[in-house]
């Protein structure tokens, strides 16, 4: 279920002033808070989906749990296409990240003008360096985050507190000005 965060970034966006959210959550919370899904970059992947390993067939994560369901004994699923393995479309350690996504994040945060990062120790590489690559191409850093970063230190703005509790009154304040 979204939480106050998800929440407020779709609002965030009703009221556009959100370009994009560049996230590792793969649980599609963002699009169930109404998030619009061409606003969603989802660098870790999404629980959701399953894809095959060898073929990149797709299927619902859905459709292969009652699948699996119906077996008595315990088995591992196959692609229907081609019989490879199949994997939840998610990013395990060690694995490469999705190219599409990557670019597609690292151009975002290029051309942002105010960054937000949410929730994040911003020690996980590559999403980590994000806000880097906002700063560096001149957008103001904002950080919510619950323990310090190692980016406290260069953003405009750092709050030691839940996102959920801080994030709504923000963009209320924001709603408020722009008169949304």
């Amino acid at each position: 279920m979204p939480n106050h965060t998800h929440l407020a970034l779709a609002e965030l966006e009703k009221i556009g002033k959100l370009d994009c959210i560049i996230t590792q959550n793969i649980d599609r919370l963002h699009h169930k808070a109404g998030s619009s899904a061409e606003k969603v970059i989802e660098i870790h992947g999404v629980s959701a989906i399953v894809n095959c390993l060898k073929c990149r067939e797709s299927y619902s994560r859905d459709d292969i749990q009652a699948l699996l369901e119906e077996k008595e004994e315990i088995i591992a699923p196959v692609c229907k296409k081609c019989g490879g393995p199949l994997k939840e479309a998610t990013i395990s350690f060690g694995q490469a990240m999705p190219e599409k996504e990557m670019a597609e994040a690292e151009y975002r945060a290029q051309s942002c003008d105010l960054m937000l990062s949410l929730g994040s120790s911003l020690v996980v590489y590559p999403a980590a360096y994000m806000p880097q690559y906002a700063q560096g191409a001149g957008a103001k850093l904002i950080i919510i985050n619950m323990a310090p970063t190692p980016l406290d230190d260069a953003a405009d703005l750092v709050f030691h507190s839940k996102t959920g509790e801080i994030l709504p009154k923000i963009v209320e304040e924001v709603a408020k000005r722009i008169g949304g």
